[in-house]
């Protein structure tokens, strides 16, 4: 027996929850983009030397690239050389993806 739902209008009839399982997960992804995964997956093949060699991307937020680095000194460098990076992830993934790069200094 497969599990039932009841649906909304047209009678509230059962529907198999394989039915509504689409339309649920379009739904849970909206504003979700695939090119964040990409940018963190992706680092080592389009990121200037210095970000490859000194810092590693956390994730994306509101057009906002999160990197992390080791130290204050790697912070210091990079911090000159964000226009180079975001010309890069323009290139690569298009110029709305970011604007501007947060370089933290890792804990610990």
């Amino acid at each position: 027996m497969r599990a039932k739902y009841l649906g909304n209008g047209e009678g509230r009839q059962p529907k198999e929850i394989s039915q509504l399982l689409g339309s649920i997960i379009e739904k849970a992804a909206v504003g979700i983009d695939v090119r964040h995964g990409q940018l963190v997956n992706d680092w080592q093949l389009f990121a200037p030397h210095d970000w490859v060699t000194f810092a590693t991307p956390v994730g994306v937020r509101d057009g906002t690239l999160l990197v992390e680095v080791l130290d204050g000194s790697a912070a210091s460098l990079l911090k000159y050389q964000t226009g180079e990076l975001t010309g890069a992830i323009g290139d690569r993934f298009g110029g709305d993806l970011v604007h501007s790069v947060k370089i933290r200094v890792r804990q610990g």
